[in-house]
């Protein structure tokens, strides 16, 4: 069901705190001072997905790394610009947190979207945002490259 004009971050915020199942254990917080919902899923790591709702869409956002906490960001860049279509549902980019630039995965989908589906964009996003993670740690203990441990 879609509330009657789309999603706020009211009717989002019932929607996440109101079915445990749909995301498992979960926190569920409007950012103090913010129009932002934060959605903290307990079972994946306490990873927090940021949730935007606005006119015709809604934005949900993983920040992922601290842009000079990867080495090589050039070659890294290229490597998620070739793969992205790869990670279905989710983009990666780039944002300003506290005034230092960090890596995102993000999606957006409508705000006439049915609840099970938005549901649904929040637990894909949340498992790419894990698969990332994953890279992004091979990345950096690789020293800026993907596989390149030890071939002996």
């Amino acid at each position: 069901m879609t509330p009657k004009g789309g999603w706020t971050l009211s009717s989002l915020t019932e929607l996440f705190a109101s079915d445990p199942d749909a995301l498992g254990d979960v926190d569920v917080v409007i950012a103090e001072g913010s129009d932002v919902l934060r959605v903290t899923l307990k079972e994946r790591g306490d990873l927090n997905v940021l949730i935007a709702a606005s006119g015709e869409q809604i934005l949900m956002s993983v920040a992922l790394v601290q842009a000079n906490d990867v080495p090589n960001r050039e070659a890294f860049d290229r490597l998620i610009l070739q793969t992205h279509k790869l990670v279905p549902l989710s983009t990666f980019g780039l944002t300003t947190i506290d005034g230092a630039e960090w890596y995102e995965l993000f999606g957006s989908l409508s705000s006439q979207s049915r609840a099970e589906v938005v549901v649904e964009e929040a637990a894909i996003l949340a498992s790419n945002a894990l698969d990332a993670a994953e890279m992004i740690t091979e990345w950096n203990e690789n020293g800026g490259a993907i596989g390149a441990g030890d071939k002996s």
